[in-house]
């Protein structure tokens, strides 16, 4: 790549050059003259933009700065360079207002290198210091960049800023996600168990407080002889107990009421008189239901094929059984009439529409007949004549030949207009007929409808018949039934009075009978009871008391006990459910325990991962400072105090790369100064005058293209001198010739505005030898603006007078 070598560009239109010029590069220092606006600095950056792509010096002034490229009276800017030793050694770009068309010539890595390393600006030279450290971190500067890539520190940087994240566990979030989730996590499945472990405590503290609730119930039970209360069935023996006793104590009460009923009533004297009234309630019924009841059962048998769901007299009596067959009578009776009504009505109807219907084809008949007399005589005639009139121009027939005035004064053509007009008032006569006719056939249509439909609805003679004779049965009935009202409601009356007098008779029948069979029932109640039975001189109404107040007790007992197995079954059934809810809360407080072990586990792992990435940092910083001091002292700030010393070798100040104090921090390339006399001053922007300023910048950059190896060996500088006095540029053109024509073998292309240094740095440049040579080019413009370029080779010429 050392053989690498600019050769030549070729330009049309770009920026403030106008038209199109071909500048020769191949040699190794080319100078560049032209007044203000001639196209020195556009040439420097149709060079740049067509190596690198782009030109930086103006895109950090304009980001749009290419839609300003083109000259200002074309749309469209061209240029191609061409070089010798590159990979690629040719490149055409077009430039629009739009877009930059086409491919830079270097790859990005050299076009990097060639815009920090080979090319400087002449906006950039006052500004080099500044740029070069200008940055919101100074880890971050294009020279800290730089310097970092001379010294190989990318291994290093990327070992520090790969562990980076590890010295402040909060950066860990963005790169290790999983270790802030899991210390996140902690605290919460900590609480999660801390949570659980609440929770089962209280369902244990709530399932030893009902067992010691069942067992302060279970001292509460009352047991009753020698029966156990605590056995495995004592509980469904209370409760059948329970159900035993209670019967006994409804018997026993039953019977304290019987006795007082049979203690308080005489009853002999009572069945006595209620033995006749049964008897003559019973006649009395008997008599009736052979006379007047026989009358309504056979009113009833009448309408049985009628209704067969009626009520019997048997059933619930007969005044029921009279108002239901009233009611079905009366409502069957109006439903026939109502049948019988509305067929009467359909009949006059019916003679309605027969005689419409007759009528209207009467009428159709005749309008018939009408139409047809009409049609036959008028239509065909005045057609024909209509025909003919056209033709008559005299009183000759065109049919016969004659004259009409011998049959008529009036002339022929009149007559047949006359007649024309008579057949036509027939057609208008026939035409109304026609609606007539319509109408009328409309309307024998819709009676004949009416007639079907009233046809349809009329009842057939067997059926009309039938329900005249249905009609006057009911009839019949109904007034037969209205009859009986009085003899129906008395003997309601009489079924009645049989009733309570028999019901009456054989109460007293039993309750005589009752006295006898109730001191048997009292005897067994003492030994269901268990207490002491009924004396034979004991009064009945005290043992029944006796007996009632020991049931009562004992149902009391039995009760109470139910009543308390009940809650402690129900205190049971809750243990039972909080011992099935206990066991998943068990579970679930193992697996956040075990979730917690593994968890603080991973943590510990990683907290030590981390203290070991915290050192391995550390040691990798320290490393990289030891680096940076070792080449720091020896080899950059070396070459640039000698290039700078050169330059301005009566200034007191040197300026330097600042060494790191500290080991470990952050590779800072920070510039400073260092009295030649020793010791440490300012910042070189601070401490060095203009001029001195401007060649510390110049040096600064040559230092940085000399420290690096030359994968790109052109230095392309666009007026270098500013500020510079005769002795800075004497020296610096020595330092140019020294570049360029020893081994270090750099091609130069200078650019300068002023002629008569132009001239000076073309004689201090001069071809010294064989296959030496020197380029200058010098830009102007013409009357109409085209830029012009005058290109001068200069050979090395042997010294005549030296050669002799």
């Amino acid at each position: 790549m050392s053989a690498a070598q600019l050769s030549s560009i070729t330009l049309t239109n770009f920026r403030s050059i106008k038209g199109s010029i071909t500048v020769p590069l191949d040699a190794p220092i080319v100078l560049i003259h032209g007044a203000n606006g001639a196209g020195k600095t556009s040439l420097l950056s149709a060079i740049e933009l067509a190596l690198t792509g782009q030109v930086a010096s103006l895109q950090g002034v304009d980001p749009d700065y290419a839609a300003h490229l083109v000259h200002k009276d074309a749309k469209s800017a061209e240029l191609k360079i061409e070089t010798i030793g590159l990979d690629r050694n040719e490149t055409s770009l077009k430039v629009t207002a739009n877009a930059i068309e086409g491919e830079a010539l270097l790859g990005p890595d050299l076009a990097r290198f060639y815009a920090e390393r080979c090319f400087l600006a002449q906006s950039s030279l006052g500004r080099l210091l500044e740029l070069y450290q200008d940055s919101a971190k100074r880890s971050d500067s294009a020279l800290t960049k730089f310097v970092k890539d001379l010294l190989g520190l990318d291994h290093l940087d990327a070992i520090i800023d790969g562990l980076h994240d590890a010295g402040d566990v909060r950066r860990l979030r963005s790169g290790v996600p999983g270790y802030g989730e899991t210390r996140d996590t902690i605290p919460q499945v900590e609480g999660e168990r801390d949570r659980l472990g609440a929770e089962l405590e209280k369902t244990d503290i709530r399932i030893r407080q009902l067992e010691e609730q069942n067992d302060a119930l279970s001292n509460r039970l009352v047991s009753v002889g020698d029966r156990s209360v605590t056995g495995p069935t004592a509980g469904e023996t209370e409760q059948s107990e329970l159900l035993r006793l209670t019967t006994v104590r409804r018997e026993v009460e039953a019977a304290a009421l019987q006795w007082q009923q049979i203690a308080s009533t005489d009853l002999a004297r009572d069945r006595a008189a209620a033995q006749p009234r049964s008897e003559n309630a019973g006649r009395a019924l008997a008599a009736w239901s052979a006379t007047k009841g026989a009358t309504l059962q056979a009113v009833l048998e009448r309408l049985m094929p009628l209704f067969s769901d009626l009520p019997s007299v048997s059933a619930g009596g007969p005044q029921p059984a009279h108002a239901a067959a009233t009611k079905a009578v009366r409502e069957e009776l109006r439903r026939c009439q109502d049948v019988l009504d509305k067929d009467a009505a359909d009949a006059k109807l019916e003679a309605d529409h027969e005689g419409a219907v007759t009528r209207g084809r009467a009428r159709i008949q005749a309008l018939e007949q009408q139409i047809s007399n009409l049609a036959s005589e008028g239509g065909a005639l005045a057609q024909a004549l209509s025909g003919v009139l056209p033709h008559i121009h005299t009183d000759d027939c065109p049919v016969c030949g004659r004259n009409f005035k011998e049959t008529s004064e009036v002339p022929l053509q009149a007559h047949v207009s006359a007649r024309i007009a008579e057949l036509t008032a027939a057609a208008g006569q026939l035409q109304a007929l026609s609606r007539d006719r319509t109408s009328s056939l409309s309307a024998v249509a819709v009676a004949e409808r009416e007639l079907g439909e009233v046809r349809g609805r009329r009842l057939d003679a067997i059926n009309r018949d039938a329900l005249r004779t249905r009609v006057a049965l009911l009839q019949e009935v109904d007034l037969s039934l209205a009859g009986m009202t009085s003899d129906v409601e008395e003997g309601q009356r009489l079924i009645g009075e049989a009733a309570t007098a028999s019901r009456a008779l054989s109460d007293l029948a039993v309750q005589d009978q009752g006295g006898t069979a109730l001191r048997q029932s009292v005897e067994r109640f003492g030994t269901e009871l268990g207490v002491a039975p009924l004396a034979p001189t004991e009064d009945i109404a005290a043992a029944l008391s006796r007996f009632a107040a020991e049931a009562s007790r004992l149902v009391e007992i039995y009760t109470a006990n139910q009543t308390i197995r009940r809650e402690m079954a129900g205190n049971a059934l809750e243990v039972q459910r909080l011992n099935a809810l206990r066991q998943p809360v068990v579970d679930a407080t193992g697996a956040a325990q075990g979730r917690l072990d593994r968890l603080n586990a991973a943590k510990q792992r990683a907290d030590r991962l981390i203290l070991d990435a915290r050192e391995l940092a550390k040691r990798a910083g320290e490393a990289r400072t030891a680096i940076v001091r070792k080449v720091f002292n020896g080899s950059l700030n070396r070459v640039w105090r000698d290039l700078f010393v050169r330059l301005a070798p009566e200034e007191p100040f040197v300026p330097a790369f600042a060494v790191p104090e500290t080991n470990g921090g952050p590779v800072e390339a920070v510039l400073e100064t260092w009295y030649r006399s020793g010791g440490k001053g300012g910042d070189p922007r601070a401490m060095l005058s203009a001029g001195n300023l401007n060649t510390s910048a110049l040096t600064l950059f040559l230092a940085l293209h000399l420290s690096v190896s030359p994968d790109l060996p052109w230095l392309v500088i666009d007026d270098p001198v500013q500020s510079m006095d005769e002795v800075h540029i004497a020296q610096f053109t020595a330092l140019l010739r020294m570049l360029a024509k020893s081994n270090l073998q750099r091609q130069i292309i200078i650019a300068v505005h002023e002629k008569p240094l132009f001239d000076y740095l073309s004689l201090e440049l001069s071809p010294a030898f064989q296959n030496d040579r020197l380029i200058t080019i010098e830009l102007s413009r013409s009357a109409d603006g085209q830029t012009l370029m005058n290109y001068l080779p200069h050979v090395f010429t042997p010294d005549q007078a030296v050669a002799a």
